[in-house]
């Protein structure tokens, strides 16, 4: 979800509240129910995006990605292998991309089954983030079974403030 389309469901969110006004407010649990609903807007939540499959499994991705006032693009998730041989790793990426084409690439690896790998990366500057789950063969050291590129985050286009 892009920039202008949160700032649009935050604006709806504080509109309703307020065109609700004084008795919404009267009852605690109300209260917190609007203070919830308002906050709802500050994270994206993206996936499970998966590899491609390797005799039965997949490696699985699931995370949300989220953009400070300064302009920096954080993307944050967790990464799963499941029933895969030793020699073969849950594998993800993440690129980050600027205006002029300029690309950054991050990874994280999870080997094993035994539960899954956190990842956390930033970058400032960024129009798009794309994540994509593939395998990491330790045997030939590469990549293998890509799933395809997800965009997690893409900035505006252009404000028309003036």
């Amino acid at each position: 979800m892009n920039r202008t389309i949160r700032s649009l469901l935050g604006l709806a969110a504080a509109t309703a509240v307020l065109t609700v006004g004084v008795p919404a407010l009267t009852s605690s649990a109300s209260a917190a129910t609007t203070t919830t609903t308002a906050s709802s807007f500050d994270n994206d939540y993206w996936g499970p995006y998966y590899s491609r499959y390797f005799d039965d499994s997949r490696a699985k991705a699931t995370g949300r990605v989220w953009d400070e006032d300064s302009g920096r693009v954080h993307v944050q998730g967790k990464l799963y292998d499941k029933n895969t041989p030793q020699w073969l790793c849950g594998y993800v990426q993440v690129k980050f991309e600027n205006s002029d084409g300029d690309e950054s690439y991050y990874w994280a690896r999870q080997c094993g089954s035994n539960g899954y790998r956190s990842f956390h990366f930033a970058e400032d500057d960024v129009d798009n983030a794309q994540v994509r789950v593939c395998y990491w063969d330790n045997h030939q050291a590469k990549r293998i079974s890509c799933g395809k590129w997800n965009y997690v985050f893409e900035a505006d286009g252009g404000d028309d403030d003036e």
